[in-house]
């Protein structure tokens, strides 16, 4: 069977999809927090989906990671950037959800959301990461991210550059 990883923009009509991936409360042990509804996804969405701050200070990037069989396409997490628009690094996020951890599709979109900064001319990255989360901690790793010394609340933060674009 076919079946293919990839990243597309975060829509509000996601939501009721989005709530059954992210509905397992052990997604949650690392970042806090508790399973959301689709009416708090769509509440959510509809911000996250006008693409940057209301100051206009930062761009954002949600997309859904879908994987996309002979049969159409089902979502199994996200990735964000959130951008700068003055100077600074971008920071970003990954999450699969539990029944489809453990499969590289972190590894694989956290890679794709950072080919896609390279292409806008990013290169330096943070992420925060929670010194018990060791998928999330290797995940960083693959994508060459280092962890520095600072921490904010509670999670260190990790730095890395996105990767140069590939010659053919």
């Amino acid at each position: 069977m076919f079946e293919h990883l990839a990243l597309r923009p975060l829509q509000v009509s996601d939501a009721a999809d989005m709530s059954e991936v992210l509905s397992d409360p052990e997604l949650y042990r690392f970042t806090g927090g508790h399973p959301p509804t689709t009416g708090e996804l769509e509440r959510r969405y509809a911000v996250q989906t006008r693409g940057g701050s209301p100051a206009g200070l930062e761009i954002w990037i949600n997309e859904l990671v879908v994987v996309r069989t002979d049969s159409g396409e089902r979502p199994v997490g996200f990735v964000q950037a959130t951008i700068p628009v003055d100077t600074g690094p971008t920071e970003i996020a990954w999450v699969i959800g539990v029944p489809r951890q453990g499969n590289g599709y972190g590894h694989r979109a956290a890679s794709l959301l950072m080919e896609q900064l390279r292409e806008r001319g990013i290169t330096d990255v943070l992420a925060h990461i929670h010194p018990d989360h060791t998928a999330s901690q290797q995940i960083a790793q693959r994508l060459a991210m280092e962890p520095t010394d600072i921490t904010i609340d509670g999670e260190p933060l990790w730095k890395g550059t996105t990767p140069e674009p590939t010659r053919g």
